[in-house]
């Protein structure tokens, strides 16, 4: 990725920002459905004495990631070049579109957008690997089509973020999908809303004892079912380490698909930790910042002890079996739950994950960034 940006600052009431970035794929993609390159364009401008109103506009064609929230972008990275792990699908959108946000004060803003893409599948990549070289799994084909999206949202600081989106559409191309999960949409016109939350405390009761607490929620609320590319699921290191990747995923048991598709309609998780500091390091003193992460990494200094638990559903909403009506959530004894320990050296975890559901062994997962 490479381009320059060009910032106006210093006027009375406005301050103007110009984006250019040219996307160079590295990975080849030999059935030529993907462009050879991306790019991504933004204009915005920043108005007021105290620069509260934001507005802008952007130009895109980039790969998206059709669920962000199992691991960051840097973590998903790491763990394809290092071990081979694929955390994500993708699907390729171009289109164009405008924003807008307004700082309320104390940490509150609202933000609205409003874009068109051309959202389409894409195979997957082939990417080099450092210590596996095993084929990779098929990316998620999704429901092709130009999708209108319109966008509210409101963010409390990072504590509470959260929106509602109406997408549409009259010209997808769903495909094929078991009855189980969404009945047969002929081509045409579509369109769906969804809603997405993320809630977070954090306490601090003494010098070296933490507790922090998440709540995720979100998905379908309103007319057509969700398109694949808009589709949840739970599992995996980030969520719910103690499970597999996609061990929620909506998927009938009959249902063979080797991409192993998000399929789910909604989802909650819920999160919990204490944290300590742990009195294990050597006494070695350093006030250069750099010298005091490196001692933190290799465990000179004192690492926090985490102990923490987990808890979440996906499922699919609606009448029939194996569905959840669309005004109720999963009864507890339906969730799956885990509990575990681990060591973060702030900027490396190591954690031990045990499910408490399905008689399920212990796992083990290495983090680049605090849980949440």
């Amino acid at each position: 990725m490479l381009g320059p940006t060009i910032t106006r600052e210093g006027l009375r009431d406005l301050d103007g920002q110009l984006e250019l970035r040219g996307v160079i794929w590295t990975a080849p993609d030999r059935t030529e459905r993907r462009a050879d390159f991306g790019y991504s364009g933004r204009l915005e401008f920043r108005f007021g004495e105290s620069r509260r109103l934001t507005v802008g506009a952007q130009a895109a064609r980039l790969a998206q990631p059709i669920e962000p929230h199992p691991l960051s972008s840097s973590e998903v990275g790491w763990a394809a070049f290092l071990v081979q792990r694929d955390y994500r699908d993708y699907y390729q959108a171009q289109g164009f579109g405008g924003y807008a946000s307004y700082a309320a004060g104390r940490g509150f803003s609202l933000h609205a957008s409003l874009r068109r893409d051309y959202e389409q599948s894409v195979p997957a990549a082939d990417p080099v690997s450092v210590f596996r070289n095993e084929s990779w799994r098929p990316n998620t084909l999704v429901d092709d089509g130009h999708y209108l999206a319109l966008r509210f949202g409101f963010d409390y600081g990072w504590l509470v973020r959260g929106w509602w989106e109406r997408n549409r559409s009259t010209d997808a191309a769903p495909i094929a999908l078991p009855g189980e999960v969404r009945e047969p949409i002929p081509p045409g016109r579509y369109s769906s809303s969804r809603v997405w939350l993320d809630a977070r405390r954090y306490d601090r009761w003494n010098p070296s004892v933490r507790t922090s607490a998440r709540v995720l929620a979100g998905g379908w609320v309103g007319g057509d079912p969700l398109p694949i590319q808009r589709r949840l699921s739970l599992g995996g290191p980030d969520l719910f380490p103690g499970y597999g990747f996609r061990s929620q995923s909506c998927a009938p048991a009959a249902f063979t698909e080797p991409a192993r598709p998000a399929l789910c309609d909604r989802m909650i998780a819920l999160q919990l930790e204490i944290r300590t500091r742990a009195r294990i390091g050597l006494p070695i003193s350093a006030t250069a910042p750099y010298l005091i992460g490196l001692q933190r990494l290799l465990g000179i200094r004192d690492p926090d002890v985490v102990v923490f638990g987990d808890a979440g559903k996906a499922w699919v909403t609606g009448e029939g079996p194996g569905r959840i009506p669309n005004n109720r959530i999963p009864v507890l004894r339906e969730w799956q739950y885990d509990f575990g320990l681990g060591l973060d050296f702030g900027g490396l975890g190591f954690y031990l994950a045990q499910p408490l559901t399905k008689g399920l062994p212990l796992t083990f997962t290495a983090r680049l960034q605090q849980r949440f």
